[in-house]
């Protein structure tokens, strides 16, 4: 005999006496509402278990993308501070303050994306989110692939490497 035959005795027993038990005393109609009843009861405590996971991964999630814009937007503000200070420069030539000047606008654009993003997934909600964090993924990584590009052309504006990237 293996152990596997005394086990599936035991639960095979452990059932039949069950529904043995179970019949005794109840009508069929009685049986079935007490198993829907805790049917029912075991579906709700499941529902607020998923639920409960779910709220704490949204929350995670959205604090997560929150920092990460955050952390977007105080680059694109160190940035736009530098910018600041080579504008406030009075030796500056007409070409390098144009420049600077466009820089600035879109310094000043992409950073109010990066805002508007940052307000949209504070004030999302569960219900929301999925489609909240597409938009911003996809926008965020528009603006992220501009910051690559803003950071290689301030570079070569600034005659400087201040990224260390080699351009």
């Amino acid at each position: 005999m293996t152990m596997k035959t005394p086990t599936t005795l035991v639960l095979a027993t452990t059932l039949v006496g069950g529904l043995f038990l179970a019949s005794c005393g109840n009508t069929a109609q009685d049986q079935s509402d007490k198993m829907e009843n805790k049917m029912e009861g075991v579906q709700e405590e499941l529902n607020e278990a998923f639920a409960a996971d779910t709220r704490a991964e949204f929350e995670r999630e959205r604090t997560d993308v929150l920092n990460e814009l955050r952390r977007m937007r105080d680059n694109i503000d160190a940035e736009l501070a530098n910018t600041n200070e080579r504008l406030a420069k009075t030796d500056l030539k007409a070409d390098k303050r144009a420049e600077q000047e466009a820089l600035k606008v879109e310094l000043v654009d992409q950073k109010a994306r990066v805002e508007g993003l940052i307000a949209n997934v504070e004030a999302s909600q569960e219900g929301t989110w999925i489609s909240v964090k597409e938009e911003t993924k996809r926008t965020s990584d528009e603006v992220g692939s501009w910051w690559v590009r803003t950071k290689d052309n301030v570079d070569k504006l600034t005659d400087m490497d201040k990224d260390k990237d080699g351009h």
